[in-house]
């Protein structure tokens, strides 16, 4: 009796591990397949491909007017790595030896504004250059920038338009593999006019007022001709307030209305900063309203999704132990699409 019971727990055991083996191959067989069919479809579908753009106001870099240590000079560094952007469009640079400190080595070239070199336009205590750094991987055509947003004042009517020291719009064209070539200009223009209210009073927004119709023409251009464009960099103007002037100048033609579009008119601020101004007590603010923008072409506006531009804030930590900038870095990515454009 002792033995039957035996055997038959043998036989019980060895149905038991059978059973557990073919389970074994069959959940094999299973997950293998689909480890195929997830490999197959990850060969079918390649990742999109994509472009990180940065804009910085870099604060009189590279200037005696706000002096940096290593440590600061390290913390750009640390960002730009950070974020990986293949595009930097960045404001306040004295020199190309200033802005070449802070890229990471041999990945970048630079562009530097044709203001630079042209000694009536430029101050010799520190410049506000506008410029790009932008992935050497990437083919960029150089055209001439846009020189006329240099003006000393605005011209009345039948006024010659008299050349000043405000920043040039660099311009450059970048040819992605993937997708049509984007038209870039980094910008920064006239402080003193930064509420959506046009006050006419203001030489400040009389200048900012040309500015904007130097910028509608060239917006104007790039319509006409089915390019796309993006426009990164310091506004000095708060133009994601409801109604503002400045915004609807730069759409107010019928072949530019709902085809320029404000991509930063959600994005959440709270840039932390310290006021660098000399010879008086470090001042530090929280700032909540942009006014460094992306201004794009409705291509450029469809391929941003939910949460692909922000802007990069400092710790108030790295702000009160380090001399960074008073504008904080905004970043947005976008999803190219072979073939796309306007």
């Amino acid at each position: 009796m002792a033995a039957r019971v035996t055997r038959v727990n043998r036989i019980r055991s060895n149905v038991g591990i059978a059973l557990i083996l073919i389970l074994c191959v069959s959940l094999f067989s299973i997950f293998s397949h689909a480890s195929d069919s997830l490999f197959s479809l990850s060969r079918e579908q390649p990742q999109q491909p994509s472009l990180t753009v940065m804009s910085w106001n870099l604060e009189w870099f590279g200037t005696s007017r706000v002096t940096r240590t290593d440590a600061d000079y390290a913390y750009f560094t640390d960002v730009i790595r950070r974020v990986s952007p293949d595009i930097i469009a960045f404001q306040e640079a004295d020199s190309k030896e200033a802005v070449l400190r802070i890229l990471p080595k041999d990945q970048y070239s630079l562009y530097l504004s044709d203001r630079h070199g042209k000694a009536s336009e430029s101050f010799r205590d520190g410049n506000q250059y506008t410029g790009f750094a932008i992935r050497q991987s990437l083919p960029v055509s150089d055209p001439q920038d846009l020189a006329s947003l240099n003006i000393r004042t605005a011209p009345k009517p039948g006024e010659r338009v008299r050349k000043g020291r405000l920043r040039y719009g660099t311009y450059v064209i970048v040819h992605p593999q993937s997708g049509t070539p984007i038209h870039l200009l980094s910008v920064h223009l006239k402080s003193g006019c930064y509420t959506s209210k046009f006050n006419r009073q203001s030489a400040s927004c009389r200048v900012l007022s040309y500015q904007a119709d130097v910028l509608k023409n060239w917006i104007g251009q790039r319509l006409a001709a089915k390019e796309s464009f993006l426009i990164s960099g310091d506004f000095n103007h708060r133009m994601a307030d409801s109604g503002d002037w400045l915004y609807r100048s730069l759409s107010n033609t019928s072949s530019a209305r709902h085809s320029v579009h404000l991509l930063t008119e959600e994005v959440n601020a709270s840039c932390y900063v310290r006021l660098n101004r000399s010879k008086r007590k470090a001042e530090y603010r929280r700032f909540t309203a942009l006014i460094d923008h992306f201004v794009a072409s409705p291509d450029i506006a469809s391929a941003l999704r939910q949460g692909n531009i922000y802007q990069y804030q400092f710790s108030r930590k790295d702000v009160r132990n380090l001399t960074l900038s008073d504008h904080c870095p905004l970043v947005l990515k976008i999803q190219l699409q072979p073939g796309a454009g306007l």
